[in-house]
């Protein structure tokens, strides 16, 4: 599913739609950057997956919420897809083995394990 924006996305995810995995960059349309709203995602839909990528932004302390990763472009696209599906099945497991939200959170300063590029 695709959003225009920060705000619309927010409004997806409102909505009840059932999101595993959100990709973002850092710089959108006028509002949100993607930091802004990885940090609002994951404080209220902490069992989704983050992925934050930029070419011209990379992130300083605090700007990723805990458990997020970082993807610099340009990144080959098979590496993008691998990472996405490596996230969603986190999210798919974390759902199955913690039925609630926040029990699925990772910890402060967790780094979150991803496949090696090909």
């Amino acid at each position: 599913m695709e959003a225009a924006n920060a705000d619309e996305a927010l409004t997806v995810l409102s909505a009840g739609v059932g999101v595993d995995v959100l990709l973002s960059d850092v710089e959108m349309p006028p509002g949100r950057n993607g930091y802004a709203l990885a940090r609002q995602v994951h404080e209220y839909w902490s069992n989704i997956e983050i992925l934050i990528t930029s070419g011209r932004k990379w992130p300083r302390e605090g700007d990723l919420p805990p458990g997020a990763a970082f993807l610099a472009k340009p990144c080959p696209s098979e590496t993008l897809v691998s990472y996405v599906r490596s996230a969603a099945e986190r999210a798919q497991i974390a759902r199955a083995t913690y039925p609630a939200p926040d029990a699925a959170e990772p910890a402060e300063g967790t780094i979150v394990p991803f496949p090696k590029a090909g």
